[in-house]
């Protein structure tokens, strides 16, 4: 591998630490740098697989109906939403709401809009559509001052009524903070083989996206 990654001195999990920050060197739920891993609504802890997302019995369907703090109507408003609303004042995920802190326990979490920031400020990027010829597409991150240390971000797609979409075209990772814009939305990041968005507010945190966990202590 290119990357040197490190022990987690709190639950056994890789890292590499970039920007004076500890990413994880996979997603939560994968078995590998390559591996998907699990989709996640933003707020709920629960992740599921590719071959779980559907409208069937015993599937996530990832809409507003089966999303954790909706109120179980097709598309809540702001003030419909039973947490992270219009009234509560709720901006960043609590502990309990974190699925990096749920999965892995520790001091592990999901990292902020601003941590998503420095990341894309402290690396190089490139995209590739073979990673180390695991036939798997997706960015690669390369600290700016020590090349030895890199992060891949497979291109996952997204979960969305039912259905996976974009795999192999657009990467999406959650962040833990509330849009500010309009709280039915919450901040993630993207990327395409063209460009990467280290912030972006425009999707429903009803959606499933994939989740990278970081330690910064």
């Amino acid at each position: 591998m290119h990357y040197n990654p490190y022990v987690d001195p709190y639950a056994g999990h890789d890292y590499v630490e970039i920007g004076g920050l500890k990413w994880a060197t996979m997603n939560i739920g994968a078995n590998s740098v390559t591996d998907t891993g699990l989709y996640f609504q933003w707020g709920d802890t629960q992740g599921y697989t590719v071959d779980q997302v559907g409208s069937g019995e015993g599937q996530k369907y990832f809409g507003w109906v089966d999303y954790k703090y909706g109120n179980g109507t097709s598309d809540p408003s702001a003030t419909g939403m039973t947490k992270y609303n219009s009234t509560d004042g709720k901006t960043v995920l609590e502990a309990f709401d974190d699925a990096a802190t749920a999965s892995w326990g520790g001091n592990w979490r999901m990292p902020t809009t601003a941590e998503w920031q420095a990341l894309g400020a402290a690396v190089n990027t490139a995209w590739t559509a073979d990673y180390q010829d695991s036939g798997v597409a997706g960015m690669i991150c390369t600290d700016k001052t020590d090349s030895s240390k890199i992060l891949f971000f497979p291109v996952c797609g997204y979960c969305n009524n039912g259905s996976v979409m974009h795999v192999g075209s657009y990467g999406f990772y959650r962040s833990s903070l509330l849009s500010g814009v309009n709280v039915k939305n919450a901040y993630n990041m993207n990327f395409s083989n063209s460009e990467v968005n280290w912030q972006n507010y425009g999707y429903d945190r009803r959606v499933g996206f994939p989740v990278r966990g970081v330690i910064d202590e």
